[in-house]
């Protein structure tokens, strides 16, 4: 099995605030937010200290995609900033959807168009100009964003002259299911990788996990 990873990168604000955010949507769902011991072996979000102006969340390896993108923008809207989900789906592609103040309004996958599951009806080319306005803070140059939005081609035999690195200097080939790590790390959010596994950049401040209500068995 391949890498399995989704995260938020919220920017400009501070962790406890993020937190706060998302207690006040799950409630609204009856949903109750419970602080996990940092040292105890369960599934749960981990979200890590603020750090060069990005608080980073990851996401627990459950399922569920609808609530918790309605999460995300709901912080967005909630802290008045721009951020982003990256996720990579079993080391085989990743993709991203970018919001900005409760309003998501980009979306990537590096798969064709006809191969989308994960945003029906959105445009998965992803718009590098889309992600340069989200953060005008981080001067990206748009050459450079582009780089990391081609999508795979249909034929084999022009997949050698794409698995190249977006960049010079990038850690990983597009193909490499950590391909996605080196777009991150043009945001600014530099996730190492180790031995244990993906080493993330900041302490971590708390983690969590969303209770069911009463009456949801699932």
């Amino acid at each position: 099995m391949g890498l399995f990873v989704r995260i938020n990168a919220f920017r400009g604000v501070g962790h406890a605030d993020v937190h706060a955010a998302l207690a006040e949507f799950w409630s609204r769902h009856a949903r109750r937010v419970e602080q996990v011991p940092a040292d105890e072996w369960v599934d749960a979000f981990n979200l890590y200290e603020q750090r060069d102006g990005w608080t980073v969340m990851r996401w627990t390896s459950g399922w569920e995609w609808t609530l918790r993108r309605q999460a995300q923008l709901h912080v967005s809207e909630a802290l008045g900033c721009a951020g982003i989900l990256v996720f990579v789906y079993d080391g085989d592609d990743w993709g991203y959807e970018l919001f900005d103040r409760g309003t998501a309004v980009d979306w990537f996958i590096q798969w064709p168009q006809e191969r989308n599951t994960w945003f029906p009806g959105r445009d998965l080319s992803g718009r590098p100009e889309a992600v340069v306005a989200a953060f005008p803070d981080l001067a990206l140059d748009r050459s450079d964003v582009a780089a990391y939005l081609v999508q795979r081609p249909d034929d084999e035999e022009s997949d050698d002259a794409w698995d190249v690195p977006a960049r010079a200097g990038d850690r990983f080939r597009r193909g490499d299911e950590c391909a996605a790590l080196d777009f991150l790390a043009l945001l600014g959010v530099t996730v190492a990788v180790t031995e244990e596994g993906l080493g993330w950049p900041a302490p971590l401040w708390r983690r969590f996990r969303v209770e069911p209500p009463p009456a949801d068995v699932t």
